[in-house]
């Protein structure tokens, strides 16, 4: 690791361990439709805060998804409910949001946070600062938020047990595409072996995250992909699933993620910015990856978004 990082991350770990040495319960959580990173971040942070003695929940707002059950034996992860969770969030020590800084992000669990007396912290390698959080701990240079919250762990002189690493390590894989992506760094790879020393073992991590496609989603895909559509020379493709095709396939929204994966849409190679584009529509993410929620009808959806890819692509050429 550059010196630069480790001065961020030993700055980051100063910065937490005081409110984590005087706290007594946290709550842990992400953004909607929750991912391999901020499941595993959320994981792994919540290990470390139980050895601690901290009273620590994660409170989502769906449930995991299939793929990441293994990661939760002692089903520790809740789902929002306000009568069971309003009273806890509202009077919690510390709010964890982790791979997400968009308050427009929060879903049901919006206002409860945002009545909160807690300590909001925001720990994210996205390149944005949030001002709604009173703790912005954010490393663009991190490939994973688990990579991050991996390495303040142990630099504040914590102990990051095999569970608790097998999650930072699906923050990471999932997160680089098993170390394809741009943000694959020397930075990434170290973390890695370090997560493998405590135990973790990628075939097994590979096979349950991967190689568990249910046979809904491969339903699905084929139904997205007969109705492929390609522009301006193949450099933008575009699929559209409504509601009731994922129903008919008997699949489940989440499924849909593995799709948009295949088809870099929303996603993209090289300069090309998707995150700007993601922005345009209150969304957000990285460069190369990013999405976001839009409110109206598929065909009114498609005729807003589609001008903006041509415009961007028409930028680059």
């Amino acid at each position: 690791m550059i010196e630069k990082d480790r001065e961020m991350i030993s700055d980051a770990a100063q910065r937490l361990k005081p409110l984590l040495d005087g706290a007594r319960t946290a709550g842990l959580t992400t953004h909607v439709t929750p991912d391999g990173d901020g499941i595993g971040a959320e994981l792994c942070l919540l290990g470390h805060l139980r050895m601690l003695g901290i009273d620590a929940r994660v409170i989502n707002t769906e449930p995991l998804p299939a793929k990441y059950r293994f990661l939760d034996p002692g089903r520790a992860v809740e789902v929002f409910d306000a009568a069971k969770h309003d009273a806890f969030l509202r009077g919690a020590d510390l709010i964890f949001m982790l791979d997400n800084s968009a308050t427009t992000r929060m879903g049901p669990l919006e206002p409860a946070i945002r009545a909160s007396r807690a300590v909001t912290v925001c720990i994210d390698h996205h390149n944005v600062v949030e001002p709604f959080w009173k703790v912005n701990i954010i490393d663009p240079e991190a490939c994973a938020t688990g990579e991050l919250v991996f390495q303040i762990i142990k630099a504040m002189g914590g102990r990051v047990d095999r569970n608790a690493a097998q999650a930072a390590y699906v923050s990471l894989v999932t997160d680089t595409g098993y170390f394809r992506f741009s943000k694959t760094s020397p930075r990434c790879h170290e973390a890695a072996a370090e997560m493998l020393a405590t135990g973790v073992r990628p075939p097994q991590v590979y096979e349950e995250v991967f190689e568990r496609n249910s046979a809904a989603l491969l339903r699905l895909g084929g139904v997205a992909m007969a109705d492929l559509r390609q522009e301006e020379g193949g450099r933008l493709a575009w699929i559209s699933l409504a509601r009731e095709q994922v129903v008919r396939c008997q699949a489940e929204t989440e499924d849909t993620s593995e799709i948009v994966n295949d088809l870099l849409s929303f996603r993209s190679k090289g300069d090309l910015d998707v995150n700007r584009l993601a922005c345009r529509f209150g969304g957000g993410g990285h460069t190369n990856a990013a999405g976001a929620i839009v409110e109206g009808g598929l065909e009114e959806t498609i005729r807003h978004v589609l001008p903006s890819c041509r415009e961007i692509l028409k930028q680059l050429a």
